[in-house]
């Protein structure tokens, strides 16, 4: 997991943690760990949630496209199953990119098989109340 916080509006600081879940080979079963399930019951509270399905294969193919699609929408049922609203969730594939870890390895490919979940949350400022409504 990893926590981000950017800079401070009218409306309040966002703060967002990421969750990584990682898969085994061409699976799209979602098996976070305790750590992140509990992090993930939490995330009904998120104002914004960006689901990104990856896969460990060094060159883009339908076939794998729709691996990796599968696996973020695997994440998303599981979100909307415990209680976030499908109207915050953002879903982003890709197959043959965004690799965090060297595809050569076994482990390498392990980590690279993965669902990252991002959520974004607010906190308000004081001066919320006082920002003009449109």
């Amino acid at each position: 997991m990893t926590a981000n916080v950017v800079a401070e509006d009218a409306y309040g600081t966002p703060q967002s943690n990421t969750v990584t879940v990682l898969f085994d080979n061409c699976s799209v079963i979602f098996r976070p760990n305790f750590s992140d399930s509990t992090i993930l019951d939490g995330a009904q509270n998120a104002a914004l949630i960006t689901v990104r399905g990856r896969t460990s294969t060094p060159i883009p193919s339908v076939k794998d496209e729709q691996l990796a699609l599968s696996r973020a929408l695997s994440a998303r049922k599981y979100l909307i199953e415990r209680g976030v609203s499908p109207l915050k969730i953002h879903v982003n594939y890709a197959s043959g990119s965004d690799f965090i870890a060297d595809n050569s390895t076994p482990e390498g490919k392990r980590q690279n098989q993965r669902v990252e979940i991002e959520l974004v949350y607010v906190t308000p400022t004081s001066s919320y109340s006082s920002v003009p409504q449109l």
